[in-house]
């Protein structure tokens, strides 16, 4: 009896689990989904709403150029390089 009992139970907790993947996963997940892009939406607009901020503070007729610092590493002390010519033995 007691092993009729164990299979139950493993059959319950299988069928359960399935069922709980099957229906109740997909609708945590559109869930999860929705939120998460109507949070990239609210970060967005914040973003866009700062650019135009700073668009209105500038003057008409002025010119600003933005730069980005270059990672260029420095190759002074490296070594020496060599110019060379391909000669052709006949």
């Amino acid at each position: 009896m007691q092993i009729l009992r164990t299979i139950l139970l493993i059959m319950l907790f299988y069928y359960g689990f399935k069922f709980l993947f099957k229906v109740v996963a997909p609708l945590l997940l559109t869930r999860w989904i929705s939120k998460k892009t109507q949070q990239f939406q609210q970060q967005n607009q914040f973003s866009d709403a700062e650019k135009a901020k700073e668009f209105a503070k500038q003057k008409e007729g002025e010119v600003k150029i933005k730069t980005t610092k270059s990672t260029k590493t420095e190759t002074n002390g490296i070594g020496d390089y060599v110019d060379y010519e391909e000669v052709k033995e006949d």
